[in-house]
């Protein structure tokens, strides 16, 4: 009976002791950015400065080093990123660095639970260069996104008095083909998944014609103000003014009945007053 009851106190406490969740000096992070039509997600770890110097220091310069603490950092995309024209393809990868004083090498290895010791050179798809500046105090390590646009965007990080960004290119126009593709296939909410297509071609593409026949798909499986204005706005760019103010009235209609919000019961409203000037 002791060694019964010896046997779950050691039990117990090793799940209890598994189950707490632990202050580390690193702690985790995680920032997800949508660039285009292309999701990317980074989970890293936030070491501080703690009075010490970093660069040229704790991190030396020229040698490889980790993009963050603890374990690998990993950055995940659903579409292929292209860092001046080299690609790296879509899926998980860590990634690591090497610092000098007037840029850094960026790599991308299929490992994603790699370290410094156990790097694997032959897992590396990619290498490209961070360009290097002076920032504003930094106390812990911060990694994420700027300089966004429909085709392009930045990774930063940012740490001491020192910044470094990647910039990078997505192909939004193939991507959002391809996720609409995806999302039809999928087959679920398809009123609001033509709907989101017509939206894309309308106001990205303008390819009026290809949003036309998405919107109507959407209409057929659901009407409601949403796809009716859509599909009014979309008449209006090509030259049937008429009936685009016919079906924008008639979304409107349907935004009371259906108690759309006042914001875009006044958006519709301030649509047709503009049409009839």
């Amino acid at each position: 009976m002791k060694k019964l009851l010896s046997l779950l106190i050691i039990v117990g406490t090793s799940v209890y002791v598994n189950a707490q969740n632990l202050t580390k000096n690193s702690p985790e992070a995680e920032v997800e950015q949508a660039v285009g039509a292309t999701t990317i997600k980074i989970k890293y770890s936030r070491p501080g400065v703690k009075e010490r110097t970093i660069y040229g220091g704790l991190v030396p310069f020229d040698k490889m080093c980790r993009f963050g603490a603890n374990s690998a950092t990993n950055i995940t995309s659903e579409h292929s990123l292209f860092f001046n024209d080299k690609e790296l393809k879509a899926g998980t990868y860590s990634v690591f660095a090497i610092p000098g004083k007037e840029s850094w090498e960026i790599l991308f290895n299929t490992d994603t639970k790699a370290t410094v010791n156990s790097y694997d050179k032959d897992k590396t798809v990619l290498i490209v260069k961070g360009k290097v500046s002076e920032n504003s105090y930094t106390e812990s390590l911060l990694i994420g996104f700027d300089n966004l646009r429909d085709e392009s965007a930045s990774i930063i990080a940012l740490w001491e008095k020192t910044k470094v960004e990647i910039p990078f290119t997505v192909n939004t126009k193939e991507n959002s083909e391809s996720n609409i593709k995806n999302a039809i296939e999928k087959g679920e909410d398809l009123g609001s998944v033509y709907n989101n297509a017509a939206s894309y071609y309308y106001s990205s593409a303008k390819d009026y014609k290809q949003a036309l026949k998405y919107v109507e798909e959407s209409i057929k499986l659901e009407s409601n103000y949403r796809n009716y204005f859509m599909k009014a706005r979309i008449i209006y760019e090509l030259d049937d003014k008429k009936k685009a103010k016919e079906l924008a009235k008639k979304s409107l209609e349907m935004s009371k009945d259906q108690n759309a919000s006042i914001g875009y019961q006044n958006y519709i409203s301030e649509t047709i007053e503009k049409w009839e000037k």
